[in-house]
């Protein structure tokens, strides 16, 4: 008799444990909705941007994507789902280093009613630089630097599910 009790209440618990898992998980899972459909520029928080340019992939974190759209520089910070996600910078500046001969600086600045940060001036084509990114992170004017490699081919959009080979780790 004893030992009845005891046993009783150890299985009563266990099978109670499962579904209280069960129901969180499930809520969780309802809570955040991945969206399907490609959105359009200018980008707003929680949407799917098309994916093009070029992505700065940092472990744990956000990934950077810089593109150029319509000869204008845009810099967005991408999710793990690939969704558009908080800015971390609200300034920058951008150089770009190739031939023909252009303007080689620009500043970066918060997009109006969007969420990222773009280049006021006009990128002439062909877009083949050298590229050095600076994303301001505080106040003080400590940040990161990223330099990568900008090909022509990275303006266009990618149609098919597979990942974007210009991305590095």
């Amino acid at each position: 008799m004893k030992l009845t009790i005891p046993v009783i209440c150890l299985a009563v618990c266990t099978l109670s444990l499962p579904i209280s898992a069960q129901e969180l998980v499930s809520a969780e899972v309802v809570d955040k909705v991945i969206p399907t459909e490609i959105s359009e520029p200018p980008y707003q928080v929680g949407q799917l941007p098309s994916q093009q340019g070029y992505y700065i992939e940092r472990p744990g974190q956000t990934s950077i994507n810089f593109r150029i759209v319509a000869n204008k520089m845009r810099v967005y910070w991408i999710d793990a789902d690939g969704l558009i996600a908080e800015p971390e910078s609200t300034a920058g500046n951008v150089r770009l280093n190739g031939k023909p001969k252009i303007r080689s600086y620009f500043n970066l600045q918060p997009i109006a009613a969007a969420a990222g940060l773009g280049g006021e001036g006009i990128v002439r084509p062909p877009h083949f630089f050298n590229v050095v990114l600076y994303l301001k992170q505080t106040e003080d004017g400590a940040g990161d630097i990223h330099t990568f490699r900008y090909l022509m081919s990275m303006n266009a959009p990618i149609e098919s599910g597979e990942p974007n080979p210009t991305s590095t780790d």
